[in-house]
């Protein structure tokens, strides 16, 4: 998931921050940000369903079945990614500081 980048990072007034700072703060965001939409998108999931996207290893198969089976989970990315956005933006002073 690459949607925490230098563009993500303006949006949410963080493009200021140091360069390595930055750096380490985006890793650090795109965690969270994937722990956050995989918390999302399995709470409509069944045990079954569970282990067998754990077992999938391929990107274009992870994609298939998501449609399969979290069939708006796109909108459920979109989601996460806007309230994490806006967290962000709420907390940029402390962040910066």
């Amino acid at each position: 998931m690459a949607l925490i980048d230098e563009q993500f990072m303006a949006e949410v007034g963080l493009g200021e921050m140091p360069a390595a700072e930055k750096q380490a703060f985006m890793e650090q965001a795109t965690e969270e940000l994937e722990v956050r939409v995989g918390r999302q998108i399995s709470a409509g999931l069944s045990l079954e369903q569970m282990r067998e996207f754990e077992q999938i290893e391929d990107s274009a198969e992870i994609t298939r079945w998501l449609n399969q089976n979290v069939p708006n989970f796109r909108e459920e990315v979109m989601n996460v990614l806007m309230n994490f956005k806006q967290e962000l933006m709420q907390n940029r002073q402390q962040i910066l500081a």
